[in-house]
């Protein structure tokens, strides 16, 4: 099971955890400065595991300021500041859930760019940040200032995410509930954030941004780079189908590969396991079967409210009485899955 980030306030977050060693020597007066934000009441994004903090995440709004203490000065917009970040991790998919949420409240607040600064030995960091769209802009004393905006559009599915233009191909995708489980962890949008004027903890907390999922229809093949997904979850067979079968998540295609892409069983787990929420016997398992297509592709968004297969048939006028495996989406289909799903207008780019 996934750990899951919490929203605490730092004064119920102890900064004399070795996990803070680190800030202390990189910058000098950082326990007057968490006394001082504790203080004030202010919380942060904090994962914890099994020997402590894995993760901690600071962010501080500056609307319509002119950031001075950098070089060159940043004009005045709707700018959200990672203040501080630290991942105590060696792996890729941590620091995409702490990327994922920094977006997520970029998303939910209207923000229309985002920075922060780093140290140039932070290259693992560097690398990722820059893999989603940031851009080194100046510099701070002895630190990298990097940023991304929110609003332009480049047409690169990574540079441009977590937003997707809808001059794209959409496809729904269906999953089996016992790996939807896994590939979407459940979650719950809590209408009242919506109110708040503090930054607060969304409906995708466990979610990493790249997924791998493995299917049988050879139809998936046809796939390419941007394509979009309505990911389908099928009925658990608790109710009718009609209703509990839901589309849940949009994500947008990065790569297809068939099973002969890979040479052997080993090539094939050494290339997707880091990536996956499958066991190494699962993938051995699927690897041994007949072909399959690997799906690699962006998480974008879960839908704020399921979007049901009664509605997708009565309303966006599917063919109820085709296989929705794998199923083409004509653009006022997809466009009804996301105001019926109540997905964020700042999600889409047209």
């Amino acid at each position: 099971m996934s750990l899951l980030f919490q929203y605490k306030p730092l004064r119920d977050i102890k900064p004399e955890d070795p996990f803070f060693d680190s800030l202390r020597l990189d910058y000098e007066g950082f326990d007057a400065w968490y006394k001082r934000k504790a203080d004030e009441g202010r919380k942060a994004f904090v994962l914890y595991g099994q020997q402590g903090l894995l993760a901690f995440i600071f962010l501080k709004s500056e609307i319509d300021e002119r950031i001075e203490d950098v070089e060159p000065p940043l004009e005045p917009c709707r700018r959200l500041k990672v203040g501080t970040l630290k991942i105590e991790a060696h792996q890729t998919k941590l620091g995409e859930r702490v990327l994922k949420i920094i977006f997520d409240q970029a998303i939910l607040y209207g923000f229309e760019e985002i920075y922060l600064t780093s140290f140039p030995k932070h290259t693992s960091l560097i690398k990722l940040l820059e893999t989603y769209g940031f851009q080194q802009i100046g510099r701070k004393g002895g630190e990298l200032v990097l940023a991304r905006s929110m609003t332009s559009y480049s047409g690169d599915i990574r540079y441009d995410y977590p937003r997707f233009s809808l001059d794209r191909r959409a496809f729904l995708l269906a999953v089996m509930p016992k790996y939807h489980t896994r590939l979407f962890p459940d979650s719950i949008l809590n209408n009242e954030q919506y109110q708040s004027k503090e930054l607060i903890q969304d409906c995708s907390h466990t979610n990493s941004i790249r997924k791998v999922y493995i299917s049988w229809n050879k139809e998936v093949a046809t796939l390419k780079e941007g394509d979009l997904l309505a990911i389908y979850r099928m009925s658990d067979q608790q109710a009718p189908a009609h209703y509990r079968s839901v589309v849940t998540s949009i994500c947008t295609v990065s790569e297809v590969r068939a099973k002969e892409c890979w040479k052997n069983c080993e090539e094939f787990l050494k290339d997707v396991f880091p990536f996956t929420v499958f066991s190494r016997e699962e993938l051995t398992d699927f690897y041994q079967k007949q072909n399959f297509y690997v799906i690699h592709m962006l998480y974008n968004c879960a839908l704020s409210d399921r979007v049901t297969r009664k509605s997708l048939i009565e309303e966006a006028r599917i063919d109820g009485q085709l296989r929705w495996g794998f199923l083409h989406l004509t653009n006022e289909q997809f466009k009804y899955i996301l105001d019926k799903g109540n997905v964020s207008k700042g999600l889409i780019v047209d």
